[in-house]
């Protein structure tokens, strides 16, 4: 039975909530690793567990574990090679913890600070009670809006005055108000103080002046004071409004008053290559459109192919006596999201200037990040044990798939591996099991989170594939591969055969990166000796490729097995209380942002057969 990534729950939590317990058994051992109860429980239930022989929940659990095991074999393989030093994965794991440091200082300063009182709570449970409806009169100007507040107090009518004015148009009802609606805590107070028909002072909020008029004042009837529900609801917009506060003090304090600026001419180099990129990428679109065209890590990594590497190297942001590199910011874009329009580095033309607006806005934000990340390093935060946990369990992540990857670019398909492929596979009459595949092939895991996004909001798979999919061969059909024979193709063969047609599984490890496929047909035809005049070679030989990856990626992980040794607790898998429910698990970044809770586990268990056969194992 297959799982479609349609039934994928999608979750945002704070740090918070991923660490509410800690358990540090040793559900397993590799070498002088550890696998924690905690890091088990967390990659399992946090991240989805698809792709595995079969959805029995203890069967799930030890395939996972598995594959775990086999993360963790690799990544001490990749740094007794000195896989580590790879400029891909150095630059990789510094921006991934320069996100963690910018994550534990907003815990440190802001998330600890937040403190509520008996009093304030009180206050907002009445708040929480009343539901008000208010007109308002604006201005900027100041002059005007205490000449309007004094006609008020001599006796005009607010109404008439309100419908002079260009506000009125956007009230023609009044405007429902309840707890946490303004920012501003003072604008709220003077609201809620207000007895019917009666009006405010000119208050302030940014560049505006307001005066409100309550115009009714009801029972909020889904809040019931004494339930937990309200309590929880005034303690959750409570604690808002005090982070943005303390979170704003903090960051005028670290970046206020300083004048940061960048390379112009390394900024026009970078746009000029951007704009190249994306023409290819959506063509010439000059205009604004609806379609967003997410800067990608592939785009990413084509920068830093086509950028000078002089240019890539040099001084690109000046901060004090430490500048930061282009190469620096190209990594973190692909790590650390802008927050508000640019939060999927997202492009709607291929238009000079927007880009160039885009652009520029990324580079404000890695200036304000990056000052709020080295105050952090300048306290200390990156030796702070949770920094290292997390930077651990992603470096091991990446050292694996960057020493997987080498392994799968050296499988080679020869014109004897074809030939005997063809004569065991094909040369042959008799009944033969075909299945027909949509594929979207990505090399990296970026995309395949936008991918597991739109397919969670209901996007079409055979539309994602023309937006993805990078297979050179199935482009023109869209993904299609075309029926082939179902006991080729490595694990997208096996997997596609015990499929039902609709069904949707991915991503698993091929050798060009990751693979999500969609079954959309399957039959079962006899094959005679002729038949093999119709096969396309280009595609046997992709699936042979499969095959011999898939072979070679277990041959490996067990002989890893047996230079570092394993073991493992099964009963203490068994005991563990986990969800079983798929959830694909963002974790929100203090200070903005927002990443994968963990990383994704690539099934990756059918080697401990063969390392059970060879250990004369039960």
């Amino acid at each position: 039975m297959k799982i479609s990534f349609l039934k994928i729950l999608v979750f945002v939590l704070s740090t918070a909530s991923l660490y509410a317990q800690v358990d540090n058994r040793a559900v397993a051992k590799i070498g002088s690793v550890e696998i924690s109860v905690e890091e088990f429980r967390n990659r399992y239930e946090f991240m989805p567990h698809l792709n595995f022989s079969n959805n029995n929940p203890e069967t799930l659990r030890i395939e996972f574990l598995y594959s775990l095991i086999a993360e963790k074999l690799w990544a001490l393989a990749a740094a007794e090679y000195g896989v580590d030093t790879f400029e891909t994965v150095r630059y990789s794991l510094q921006a991934l913890e320069k996100l963690f440091v910018k994550d534990e200082l907003f815990k440190k300063e802001v998330e600890s600070k937040i403190h509520l009182t008996s009093e304030e709570i009180s206050k907002g449970l009445n708040k929480a009670a009343r539901t008000l409806y208010i007109n308002f009169i604006t201005s900027v100007d100041s002059v005007e809006i205490h000449n309007l507040y004094s006609l008020l107090k001599e006796g005009a009518d607010f109404d008439s005055i309100l419908k002079t004015r260009k506000e009125y148009q956007i009230q023609q009802k009044s405007d429902e108000i309840e707890l946490g609606r303004f920012e501003d805590e003072i604008i709220e107070d003077a609201v809620f103080s207000l007895s019917l028909n009666e009006f405010t002072q000119p208050v302030k909020s940014k560049d505006q002046w307001f005066i409100f008029k309550l115009k009714d004042d009801r029972v909020n009837q889904a809040i019931k004071t004494d339930s937990d529900h309200a309590l929880n609801f005034v303690l959750r917009t409570l604690s808002e409004r005090k982070r943005k506060i303390i979170a704003g003090n903090f960051l005028d304090k670290v970046i206020g008053g300083k004048v940061i600026s960048a390379d112009k001419k390394i900024f026009d180099k970078l746009s000029e290559s951007l704009h190249k990129i994306l023409k290819e990428k959506v063509g010439s679109i000059e205009q604004e459109s609806k379609q967003k065209n997410p800067l990608t890590e592939t785009d990413i990594m084509k920068l830093l192919k086509v950028m000078d590497k002089s240019a890539l190297d040099y001084s690109f942001i000046h901060l004090d006596e430490n500048p930061a590199t282009l190469k620096e910011f190209l990594y973190y874009l692909i790590y650390q999201p802008r927050r508000d329009a640019f939060v999927k580095n997202d492009f709607t033309s291929a238009n000079k200037n927007h880009v160039r607006f885009i652009l520029n806005s990324a580079v404000k934000q890695f200036i304000e990040d990056e000052v709020i990340v080295r105050k952090g390093y300048e306290m200390g935060i990156d030796k702070i044990p949770s920094v290292k946990n997390d930077l651990e369990i992603w470096k091991n992540y990446y050292l694996s798939e960057a020493l997987m990857q080498r392994y799968a670019d050296s499988v080679k398909v020869s014109d004897n591996d074809m030939r005997e492929f063809l004569q065991k596979k094909y040369y042959m009459n008799g009944l033969v099991s075909q299945v027909n595949i949509v594929e979207i092939l990505t090399d990296n895991l970026d995309e395949i989170k936008i991918i597991l996004d739109e397919l969670q909001q209901g996007i079409d798979f055979n539309d994602l594939a023309v937006k993805f999919n990078k297979r050179e061969i199935t482009k023109r059909s869209n993904g299609e591969w075309g029926f082939f024979p179902a006991n080729s193709a490595g694990e997208i063969g096996r997997i596609a055969a015990q499929m039902n047609i609709g069904e949707v599984y991915g991503p698993i490890k091929v050798p060009e990166g990751f693979s999500i496929f969609k079954l959309i047909d399957k039959r079962e035809i006899e094959l005679s000796n002729t038949d093999t005049l119709l096969i396309n070679p280009q595609m046997i030989r992709i699936q042979l490729a499969l095959s011999k990856m898939n072979e070679l990626i277990n041959d490996k992980t067990v002989e890893l097995a047996n230079k570092y040794k394993i073991e493992f607790t099964e009963t203490l898998l068994k005991e563990m209380e986990l969800s079983e429910v798929n959830t694909f698990t963002y974790r929100l970044i203090g200070f903005g942002g927002k990443i994968s809770a963990f990383p994704l586990t690539i099934p990756m268990f059918e080697w401990y057969q063969k390392y059970k056969q060879i250990k004369k194992l039960p």
